[in-house]
């Protein structure tokens, strides 16, 4: 039983046939039902492989990890990126998708072309800790669908881009107000990267929190820094040095917590005794610090699963929404503390 024996027991022409399967809406509903109605009697299985064909679908995305010779690069322990790439292949394995994984340097984006040209893949999905603007722009412009995981690898967010959006200034002022609750007026920050959008973000967040609460905004609380551990190290010895050391410390993400936390310590000062601290990320390690580092949970899953829900559906011409906004949310440890009056 093929194609050819359901058109002729069904009255039809072979490419109706083939538009049932295709979920074409030109099949009128009755035709449509008569169709499926003898392919089940029948027990009729359509050809994966001989559909695809047909469909010009290869039913592979491509997960492009571009690397920037000048930053930490991806690996698949990366602490950030790790449940990221676990949960888009999970995600494309249950659309019934491949996942083809490729690295490329930020400088030289041929190897992601070349799959887009050789049609080995449906569409692509960035994943980077740097600029991928550049490489976005030659893709659209051949007319090829990519998302990108990350907002901040974009200096153009446009609509025709699937792309997760973190609120990270609210999710900011979230981690700090939990800080200002526990009693904590003198809270230090230690910020990422000032070209990173998200550190910027972060900053504004944690300013806007300080002012909602009528608490003047210190310039020498705010330590400017990137997105590593050697920051967070960096900024508590500066503070002691100044005598400026904060109740309370905002690491903009958890690799800085780590830093400040180990400085913390090496100077003798205890978390969170004498100092409260408190992440942004939740990597799987801040469970197992000493003490359990408090944090700002980033939903990775969640958006990396309507990143791909969403490609996938343009891919395949179904309807689809663009992502509503994700926000981090508090997860509560033990390295925050109430202040003593």
């Amino acid at each position: 039983m093929d194609i050819f024996d359901i058109a002729k027991l069904a009255g039809v022409s072979r490419k109706t046939v083939q538009r049932v399967l295709n979920d074409s809406p030109q099949v009128r509903t009755e035709t449509r039902e008569r169709i499926l109605k003898i392919m089940e009697e029948h027990q009729y299985q359509p050809n994966v492989s001989a559909r695809r064909l047909v469909k010009k679908k290869t039913h592979t995305i491509g997960l492009f990890i571009i690397q920037d010779p000048g930053k930490d690069r991806i690996y698949s322990d990366d602490l950030f990126y790790s449940v990221v790439i676990g949960a888009v292949i999970n995600a494309c394995s249950l659309r019934g998708y491949k996942v083809l994984v490729t690295m490329a340097e930020v400088d030289n984006p041929s190897p992601v072309l070349k799959l887009y040209r050789e049609k080995s893949i449906d569409a692509g999905i960035i994943i980077s800790w740097s600029s991928v603007q550049s490489i976005v722009d030659e893709i659209l412009s051949a007319n090829f669908l990519v998302g990108v995981f990350d907002q901040n690898n974009l200096t153009h967010r446009t609509s025709s881009i699937p792309m997760p959006v973190l609120e990270n200034e609210a999710s900011a002022m979230e981690a700090t107000r939990h800080l200002l609750q526990l009693g904590h007026e003198e809270i230090g920050i230690i910020t990422g990267d000032q070209d990173n959008p998200a550190a910027v973000e972060r900053l504004n967040g944690y300013q806007k929190a300080l002012k909602e609460a009528g608490i003047r905004v210190k310039p020498e609380y705010i330590y400017t820094g990137r997105f590593v551990e050697e920051s967070g190290r960096d900024a508590v010895h500066h503070w002691i040095r100044q005598g400026d050391l904060p109740s309370a410390i905002f690491c903009s993400n958890d690799h800085i917590a780590f830093g400040a936390l180990k400085a913390l310590k090496e100077a003798g000062r205890d978390v969170p005794r004498d100092v409260s601290l408190i992440g942004f990320d939740n990597i799987l390690l801040t469970e197992y610090t000493s003490p359990a580092l408090s944090t700002m949970n980033v939903p990775r899953v969640e958006m990396a699963v309507a990143l791909v829900e969403e490609l996938i559906q343009r891919v395949e011409g179904e309807p689809y929404e663009t992502m509503s906004p994700f926000q981090a949310t508090l997860v509560i440890r033990n390295s925050c503390l109430e202040k003593k009056a």
